[in-house]
Protein backbone atom coordinates (compact mmCIF):
# COMPACT_ATOMS: atom_id res chain seq x y z
CA UNK A 1 0.00 0.00 0.00
CA UNK A 2 1.51 3.30 -1.30
CA UNK A 3 1.24 5.72 1.36
CA UNK A 4 1.01 9.37 0.34
CA UNK A 5 2.22 11.60 3.16
CA UNK A 6 2.54 15.60 3.22
CA UNK A 7 6.19 16.97 2.73
CA UNK A 8 5.49 19.56 5.98
CA UNK A 9 4.28 16.27 7.95
CA UNK A 10 7.41 14.71 7.07
CA UNK A 11 9.68 17.38 7.94
CA UNK A 12 7.81 18.06 11.24
CA UNK A 13 7.58 14.18 12.57
CA UNK A 14 11.50 14.16 11.67
CA UNK A 15 11.92 17.69 13.53
CA UNK A 16 9.73 16.32 16.46
CA UNK A 17 12.25 12.69 16.37
CA UNK A 18 15.75 14.63 16.12
CA UNK A 19 14.51 16.73 19.07
CA UNK A 20 13.51 13.80 21.15
CA UNK A 21 16.47 12.07 20.85
CA UNK A 22 18.86 15.33 20.76
CA UNK A 23 16.92 16.10 24.81
CA UNK A 24 17.59 12.41 25.38
CA UNK A 25 21.42 12.79 24.38
CA UNK A 26 21.65 15.99 26.39
CA UNK A 27 19.94 14.88 29.44
CA UNK A 28 22.24 12.09 29.79
CA UNK A 29 25.32 13.94 29.37
CA UNK A 30 24.84 16.83 31.23
CA UNK A 31 27.45 17.61 33.21
CA UNK A 32 29.91 17.38 29.84
CA UNK A 33 27.46 19.25 28.16
CA UNK A 34 27.49 22.28 30.72
CA UNK A 35 31.71 21.88 31.18
CA UNK A 36 31.57 22.55 27.60
CA UNK A 37 28.92 25.42 27.37
CA UNK A 38 31.40 27.22 30.05
CA UNK A 39 34.44 26.37 28.10
CA UNK A 40 32.91 28.30 24.88
CA UNK A 41 31.34 30.97 27.49
CA UNK A 42 34.26 31.57 29.06
CA UNK A 43 36.19 32.43 25.77
CA UNK A 44 33.70 34.17 24.36
CA UNK A 45 33.57 36.34 27.53
CA UNK A 46 35.86 39.24 25.97
CA UNK A 47 33.36 39.43 23.16
CA UNK A 48 29.91 39.19 25.50
CA UNK A 49 31.29 41.70 27.69
CA UNK A 50 32.09 44.06 25.04
CA UNK A 51 28.76 43.73 23.35
CA UNK A 52 26.89 44.76 26.68
CA UNK A 53 29.46 47.63 26.81
CA UNK A 54 28.43 48.96 24.01
CA UNK A 55 24.34 48.42 24.11
CA UNK A 56 25.01 50.21 27.38
CA UNK A 57 26.67 52.84 25.77
CA UNK A 58 24.94 53.26 22.50
CA UNK A 59 22.46 55.64 23.90
CA UNK A 60 25.12 58.56 25.45
CA UNK A 61 26.79 57.98 22.60
CA UNK A 62 23.60 58.78 20.22
CA UNK A 63 23.26 61.95 22.91
CA UNK A 64 27.19 63.04 22.24
CA UNK A 65 26.88 62.69 18.53
CA UNK A 66 23.20 65.05 18.39
CA UNK A 67 25.04 67.66 20.56
CA UNK A 68 28.33 67.15 18.18
CA UNK A 69 25.84 67.92 15.39
CA UNK A 70 24.20 70.62 16.98
CA UNK A 71 26.90 73.02 18.01
CA UNK A 72 30.03 72.19 16.40
CA UNK A 73 29.55 69.93 12.75
CA UNK A 74 26.08 71.35 11.89
CA UNK A 75 26.34 68.90 9.04
CA UNK A 76 29.51 69.25 7.92
CA UNK A 77 30.81 65.93 8.86
CA UNK A 78 29.62 62.82 7.00
CA UNK A 79 27.82 60.08 9.38
CA UNK A 80 30.74 57.97 9.57
CA UNK A 81 33.20 60.54 10.88
CA UNK A 82 30.37 61.75 12.88
CA UNK A 83 30.52 58.50 14.76
CA UNK A 84 34.35 58.36 14.76
CA UNK A 85 34.29 61.51 16.68
CA UNK A 86 32.00 60.63 18.93
CA UNK A 87 33.66 57.51 20.09
CA UNK A 88 36.31 58.97 20.89
CA UNK A 89 35.20 61.86 22.73
CA UNK A 90 32.61 58.84 24.73
CA UNK A 91 35.61 57.03 25.53
CA UNK A 92 37.65 59.72 26.83
CA UNK A 93 34.56 60.76 29.20
CA UNK A 94 34.71 56.70 30.03
CA UNK A 95 38.47 56.94 30.84
CA UNK A 96 38.50 60.55 32.81
CA UNK A 97 36.01 58.98 34.95
CA UNK A 98 37.76 55.77 35.70
CA UNK A 99 40.97 57.47 35.94
CA UNK A 100 39.28 59.62 38.38
CA UNK A 101 37.84 56.74 40.17
CA UNK A 102 41.10 54.73 40.88
CA UNK A 103 42.80 57.78 41.28
CA UNK A 104 40.84 59.08 44.01
CA UNK A 105 37.60 57.53 44.36
CA UNK A 106 39.08 53.67 45.24
CA UNK A 107 42.11 55.13 47.39
CA UNK A 108 39.95 56.38 49.82
CA UNK A 109 37.56 53.34 49.88
CA UNK A 110 40.16 51.29 50.27
CA UNK A 111 41.69 53.05 53.33
CA UNK A 112 38.04 53.30 54.93
CA UNK A 113 38.21 49.33 54.97
CA UNK A 114 41.43 49.11 56.17
CA UNK A 115 40.64 51.26 59.19
CA UNK A 116 37.45 49.90 59.58
CA UNK A 117 38.63 46.65 60.26
CA UNK A 118 41.21 47.77 62.40
CA UNK A 119 39.27 49.23 64.70
CA UNK A 120 36.86 46.74 64.60
CA UNK A 121 37.27 45.38 68.04
CA UNK A 122 36.70 48.91 69.88
CA UNK A 123 33.91 49.26 68.10
CA UNK A 124 32.21 45.91 69.23
CA UNK A 125 33.34 46.47 72.39
CA UNK A 126 31.73 50.13 72.61
CA UNK A 127 28.78 49.07 71.42
CA UNK A 128 28.98 45.49 73.99
CA UNK A 129 29.11 48.04 76.80
CA UNK A 130 26.54 50.20 75.87
CA UNK A 131 24.19 47.59 75.28
CA UNK A 132 25.42 45.81 78.70
CA UNK A 133 24.95 49.28 80.79
CA UNK A 134 20.99 49.85 78.76
CA UNK A 135 20.29 45.81 79.96
CA UNK A 136 21.99 46.99 83.93
CA UNK A 137 20.12 49.80 84.44
CA UNK A 138 16.55 48.13 83.17
CA UNK A 139 16.01 46.49 85.83
CA UNK A 140 16.31 42.97 84.54
CA UNK A 141 15.70 39.88 85.91
CA UNK A 142 19.48 38.03 87.00
CA UNK A 143 19.28 35.06 84.93
CA UNK A 144 17.14 37.17 82.04
CA UNK A 145 20.33 39.23 82.45
CA UNK A 146 22.80 37.15 81.94
CA UNK A 147 21.69 35.23 79.51
CA UNK A 148 20.79 38.24 77.43
CA UNK A 149 24.41 39.67 78.14
CA UNK A 150 26.22 36.17 77.10
CA UNK A 151 24.08 36.17 73.60
CA UNK A 152 25.51 40.03 72.94
CA UNK A 153 28.47 38.82 73.74
CA UNK A 154 28.83 35.71 71.42
CA UNK A 155 26.95 37.68 68.67
CA UNK A 156 29.64 40.68 69.11
CA UNK A 157 32.18 37.73 68.68
CA UNK A 158 30.54 36.03 65.65
CA UNK A 159 29.95 39.43 63.77
CA UNK A 160 33.47 40.45 64.47
CA UNK A 161 34.98 37.20 63.20
CA UNK A 162 32.61 37.53 60.18
CA UNK A 163 33.28 40.84 59.62
CA UNK A 164 37.45 40.67 59.65
CA UNK A 165 36.76 37.79 57.15
CA UNK A 166 34.98 39.38 54.14
CA UNK A 167 36.28 43.04 54.54
CA UNK A 168 39.98 42.10 53.36
CA UNK A 169 38.14 39.87 50.21
CA UNK A 170 36.78 42.97 49.66
CA UNK A 171 40.09 45.03 49.66
CA UNK A 172 42.02 41.97 47.47
CA UNK A 173 39.37 42.70 45.13
CA UNK A 174 39.31 46.13 44.81
CA UNK A 175 43.29 45.39 44.37
CA UNK A 176 43.23 42.68 42.03
CA UNK A 177 41.07 44.02 39.33
CA UNK A 178 44.98 44.04 37.40
CA UNK A 179 44.25 40.39 36.68
CA UNK A 180 41.47 41.03 34.16
CA UNK A 181 43.34 43.69 32.09
CA UNK A 182 43.86 41.64 29.16
CA UNK A 183 40.00 40.66 28.77
CA UNK A 184 39.15 44.23 29.91
CA UNK A 185 40.92 45.27 26.93
CA UNK A 186 39.52 42.89 24.38
CA UNK A 187 35.95 43.74 25.57
CA UNK A 188 36.83 47.52 25.12
CA UNK A 189 38.10 46.91 21.54
CA UNK A 190 35.24 44.48 20.64
CA UNK A 191 32.81 47.44 21.97
CA UNK A 192 34.26 50.35 20.26
CA UNK A 193 34.00 48.17 17.05
CA UNK A 194 30.46 47.13 17.55
CA UNK A 195 29.66 50.75 18.10
CA UNK A 196 31.53 52.00 15.12
CA UNK A 197 29.56 49.57 13.00
CA UNK A 198 26.40 49.25 14.65
CA UNK A 199 24.47 50.42 11.40
CA UNK A 200 26.82 47.92 9.34
CA UNK A 201 26.25 45.14 11.74
CA UNK A 202 22.23 45.41 11.77
CA UNK A 203 22.18 45.94 7.99
CA UNK A 204 23.90 42.41 7.54
CA UNK A 205 21.40 41.03 9.56
CA UNK A 206 18.22 42.48 7.92
CA UNK A 207 19.50 41.22 5.02
CA UNK A 208 20.19 37.38 5.89
CA UNK A 209 16.97 37.55 7.21
CA UNK A 210 14.94 38.94 4.78
CA UNK A 211 16.99 36.25 2.15
CA UNK A 212 15.98 32.86 4.50
CA UNK A 213 12.92 33.81 6.10
CA UNK A 214 9.40 34.78 5.50
CA UNK A 215 8.20 38.51 5.84
CA UNK A 216 5.37 37.82 8.27
CA UNK A 217 8.55 36.07 10.50
CA UNK A 218 10.95 38.80 10.15
CA UNK A 219 8.09 41.57 11.12
CA UNK A 220 7.31 39.23 14.10
CA UNK A 221 10.88 39.15 14.87
CA UNK A 222 11.35 42.74 14.76
CA UNK A 223 8.79 43.65 17.30
CA UNK A 224 10.02 41.47 19.49
CA UNK A 225 13.88 42.64 18.94
CA UNK A 226 12.21 46.07 19.70
CA UNK A 227 10.12 45.61 22.43
CA UNK A 228 13.45 43.93 24.19
CA UNK A 229 16.05 46.66 23.30
CA UNK A 230 13.20 49.70 24.29
CA UNK A 231 12.63 47.84 27.56
CA UNK A 232 16.39 46.89 28.85
CA UNK A 233 17.77 49.84 27.15
CA UNK A 234 15.97 52.45 28.85
CA UNK A 235 15.92 49.88 32.23
CA UNK A 236 19.54 49.67 32.41
CA UNK A 237 20.40 53.59 31.23
CA UNK A 238 17.86 54.66 33.62
CA UNK A 239 18.63 52.36 36.46
CA UNK A 240 22.65 53.51 36.61
CA UNK A 241 21.69 57.07 35.88
CA UNK A 242 19.78 57.07 38.94
CA UNK A 243 21.92 54.54 40.73
CA UNK A 244 24.81 57.46 40.47
CA UNK A 245 22.69 60.50 41.08
CA UNK A 246 21.06 58.57 44.44
CA UNK A 247 25.29 57.62 45.43
CA UNK A 248 26.22 61.58 44.45
CA UNK A 249 23.07 62.86 46.82
CA UNK A 250 23.66 60.51 49.51
CA UNK A 251 27.30 61.33 49.32
CA UNK A 252 26.79 65.43 50.17
CA UNK A 253 23.91 64.66 52.79
CA UNK A 254 26.73 62.54 54.57
CA UNK A 255 29.02 64.99 54.67
CA UNK A 256 26.39 67.58 55.53
CA UNK A 257 25.66 66.03 58.71
CA UNK A 258 29.32 64.86 59.44
CA UNK A 259 28.48 61.04 59.32
CA UNK A 260 31.64 58.71 59.40
CA UNK A 261 32.83 56.92 56.37
CA UNK A 262 30.71 59.04 54.03
CA UNK A 263 32.59 58.04 51.06
CA UNK A 264 32.39 54.24 51.50
CA UNK A 265 28.60 54.26 52.64
CA UNK A 266 27.60 56.18 49.42
CA UNK A 267 29.46 53.82 47.11
CA UNK A 268 27.47 50.82 48.87
CA UNK A 269 24.21 52.73 48.72
CA UNK A 270 25.07 53.59 44.89
CA UNK A 271 25.95 49.98 43.76
CA UNK A 272 22.84 48.13 45.77
CA UNK A 273 20.83 51.46 44.33
CA UNK A 274 20.88 49.42 40.70
CA UNK A 275 18.35 46.55 42.29
CA UNK A 276 14.91 48.03 42.16
CA UNK A 277 12.55 48.16 45.37
CA UNK A 278 15.10 45.70 47.63
CA UNK A 279 18.17 47.68 46.89
CA UNK A 280 17.81 50.75 48.60
CA UNK A 281 17.24 48.60 52.08
CA UNK A 282 20.31 46.18 51.12
CA UNK A 283 21.98 49.12 50.98
CA UNK A 284 20.92 50.41 53.67
CA UNK A 285 22.02 47.81 56.15
CA UNK A 286 25.46 47.93 56.06
CA UNK A 287 25.55 51.74 56.20
CA UNK A 288 24.00 51.29 59.43
CA UNK A 289 25.84 48.77 61.22
CA UNK A 290 28.97 50.87 60.11
CA UNK A 291 27.41 54.40 61.86
CA UNK A 292 26.40 51.90 64.39
CA UNK A 293 29.92 50.54 65.54
CA UNK A 294 31.59 53.91 64.53
CA UNK A 295 29.12 56.47 66.12
CA UNK A 296 26.89 55.09 68.15
CA UNK A 297 23.33 54.94 68.76
CA UNK A 298 21.81 58.50 68.11
CA UNK A 299 23.89 58.58 64.40
CA UNK A 300 22.61 55.62 63.34
CA UNK A 301 19.01 56.26 63.93
CA UNK A 302 19.77 59.80 61.52
CA UNK A 303 21.05 57.53 58.93
CA UNK A 304 18.10 55.70 58.77
CA UNK A 305 15.84 59.07 58.45
CA UNK A 306 18.26 60.14 56.20
CA UNK A 307 17.96 57.10 53.74
CA UNK A 308 14.52 57.33 54.23
CA UNK A 309 13.94 60.79 52.87
CA UNK A 310 16.27 60.02 50.24
CA UNK A 311 14.49 56.85 49.50
CA UNK A 312 11.36 58.64 48.88
CA UNK A 313 12.58 61.42 46.50
CA UNK A 314 14.17 58.79 44.54
CA UNK A 315 11.47 56.87 44.19
CA UNK A 316 8.79 60.06 44.07
CA UNK A 317 11.07 62.09 41.65
CA UNK A 318 13.82 60.55 40.07
CA UNK A 319 12.71 57.17 38.94
CA UNK A 320 9.46 58.62 37.25
CA UNK A 321 11.48 61.86 35.35
CA UNK A 322 14.33 59.09 34.68
CA UNK A 323 13.16 55.53 34.14
CA UNK A 324 9.30 56.51 33.65
CA UNK A 325 7.11 53.53 32.79
CA UNK A 326 9.90 51.69 30.92
CA UNK A 327 9.37 48.18 33.44
CA UNK A 328 5.47 48.34 32.57
CA UNK A 329 4.67 45.70 35.63
CA UNK A 330 3.73 46.04 39.32
CA UNK A 331 5.90 46.61 42.44
CA UNK A 332 4.51 43.17 43.38
CA UNK A 333 6.26 41.29 40.29
CA UNK A 334 9.63 43.50 40.10
CA UNK A 335 9.92 41.85 43.79
CA UNK A 336 8.88 38.47 42.35
CA UNK A 337 11.47 38.47 39.32
CA UNK A 338 14.20 39.63 41.74
CA UNK A 339 13.73 37.30 44.17
CA UNK A 340 13.33 34.44 41.49
CA UNK A 341 16.55 35.99 39.41
CA UNK A 342 18.40 35.82 42.09
CA UNK A 343 17.73 32.79 43.16
CA UNK A 344 17.94 30.84 39.81
CA UNK A 345 21.42 33.20 38.21
CA UNK A 346 22.14 34.88 41.69
CA UNK A 347 23.76 38.42 40.89
CA UNK A 348 23.17 38.10 37.03
CA UNK A 349 19.54 36.94 37.43
CA UNK A 350 18.47 39.47 39.93
CA UNK A 351 19.91 42.40 37.44
CA UNK A 352 18.31 40.82 34.03
CA UNK A 353 15.23 39.39 36.10
CA UNK A 354 13.19 42.60 36.10
CA UNK A 355 13.54 43.38 32.63
CA UNK A 356 13.08 40.08 31.39
CA UNK A 357 9.65 39.54 33.23
CA UNK A 358 8.88 43.01 31.39
CA UNK A 359 9.66 41.72 28.60
CA UNK A 360 7.36 38.70 28.47
CA UNK A 361 4.66 40.53 30.60
CA UNK A 362 4.69 43.01 26.86
CA UNK A 363 4.24 40.42 24.62
CA UNK A 364 1.64 38.80 26.16
CA UNK A 365 -0.01 41.80 26.17
CA UNK A 366 -0.09 42.22 22.89
CA UNK A 367 -0.57 38.87 21.90
CA UNK A 368 -3.68 39.10 23.84
CA UNK A 369 -4.80 42.26 22.84
CA UNK A 370 -4.01 41.23 19.14
CA UNK A 371 -6.55 38.05 19.46
CA UNK A 372 -9.24 40.48 21.64
CA UNK A 373 -9.20 42.77 18.76
CA UNK A 374 -9.65 39.94 16.42
CA UNK A 375 -12.68 39.26 18.27
CA UNK A 376 -14.19 42.80 17.97
CA UNK A 377 -13.42 42.77 22.72
CA UNK A 378 -12.12 45.40 24.17
CA UNK A 379 -8.54 46.05 24.97
CA UNK A 380 -8.91 48.14 28.31
CA UNK A 381 -8.61 45.90 31.93
CA UNK A 382 -11.33 47.90 33.35
CA UNK A 383 -13.70 46.42 30.90
CA UNK A 384 -12.90 43.13 32.31
CA UNK A 385 -13.46 44.26 35.83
Amino acid sequence: MRVNMNRNKIFTYLAITLTSISFYFAMQNFDMIADYIGKVLGILKPFLVGIAIAYLLWRPLKFIESLLEKFIFRGKVSKGNRRIVGVVVLYLIAAVVIVSLFSFVLPQIIESLTALTNNLPGYFESIKQSLDTLLRNSGMDGDIYQFVSDLIGDLSQMMMQITAKVLPMLIDLSVGVTSTILNTFLAIVVSIYCLVDKETFFAKNRKCMHALLPQRLIGQITRVVTIFDDTFGRYFVGQLTDAVIVGSICFVMMLTFKFPFALLISVIVMCTNVIPYVGPFIGAVPGTFIILMTGGFGPACGFVLMIFVLQQIDGNILVPKIIGDSIGISGFWVLFAVMVGGGLFGFIGVLLGVPSLSVIFKLIKAYSEKKLRQKELPVDTKSYE
